[in-house]
């Protein structure tokens, strides 16, 4: 059964919020921007674009704000530094089309591969994410540590948590309206600002995110995406694996405890 609200006519993506969060990406954001607009061009129908920085300490907001003045679909919004999943939620509660994806601000996937995520919420996919791990997806220029710490802890996820999802972790997640209202609002970590977080915080918290779709029978399907490595990453090699090994156990013990109790 085909929804009623199509996020697609004639090829052209419709009905959907982006949410893009940053912090300290003043160096980053020109390139970003200008590829939104190369894609988008100036005033898609029925898109928003929601900029969300997370309390930058650069120049982020500035940048941000000049690009929206001059796009009435895009706008921009400032939450206190909490580190990229309370960025990201506070993008997603303000959205207001019936559709709302969150991808990073390095457009480590390409804008292009929208569509496909869009055509499975079309097709009846409460949940699409892009995913590396994917028959017909594509990593390129990944260095071989990453790719193994990835492995690492994806097979730690499918352990402690839950199998099904081959890349849990990728930057490009879509959701209809109602499945991201009610994900979101019940998740427990990162979610807030943390007036104690210094510098990028890298979490697990796609992993709270869908283990809650789970939890609530939303259909979940992954996408393959072509993804690509960009540099200067923010992601501290030693410090951020463990950080999101502890956030797997922290969600396998609310799990236990019963904390995240499905009240529909």
């Amino acid at each position: 059964m085909i929804p009623a609200a199509f996020t697609q006519r004639n090829g052209v993506v419709h009905d959907l919020s982006i949410v893009i969060p940053a912090y300290d990406e003043a160096a980053r954001l020109p390139s970003t921007l200008a590829a939104l607009s190369d894609h988008f061009g100036h005033d898609p129908e029925d898109i928003e674009i929601i900029l969300v920085d997370d309390g930058s300490g650069d120049a982020t907001l500035k940048i941000m704000g000049d690009w929206c003045d001059q796009r009435p679909f895009a706008r921009s919004i400032t939450v206190p530094h909490g580190g990229k999943a309370s960025a990201v939620k506070a993008g997603i509660a303000s959205a207001a089309r019936g559709r709302v994806m969150f991808m990073d601000a390095d457009l480590a996937v390409p804008l292009a591969d929208i569509a496909n995520v869009m055509s499975e919420l079309d097709r009846g996919a409460d949940v699409a994410i892009g995913s590396r791990e994917t028959w017909g997806a594509s990593r390129l220029g990944e260095p071989p540590l990453r790719r193994l710490r990835g492995r690492a802890f994806n097979w730690l996820v499918r352990t402690i948590l839950f199998r099904g999802i081959m890349d849990t972790q990728c930057g490009f997640k879509a959701f209809t309206r109602r499945s991201a209202k009610e994900i979101f609002s019940r998740t427990l970590l990162h979610g807030r600002p943390n007036p104690e977080l210094r510098g990028p915080s890298v979490t697990a918290f796609d992993v709270e995110i869908l283990y809650l779709a789970k939890l609530m029978g939303f259909k979940i399907v992954e996408v393959p995406v072509r993804w690509r490595h960009v540099p200067e990453s923010k992601v501290r090699p030693l410090s951020d694996p463990l950080r999101m090994a502890a956030d797997v156990f922290k969600i396998r013990f609310n799990a236990l405890t019963g904390k995240y109790v499905d009240q529909r």
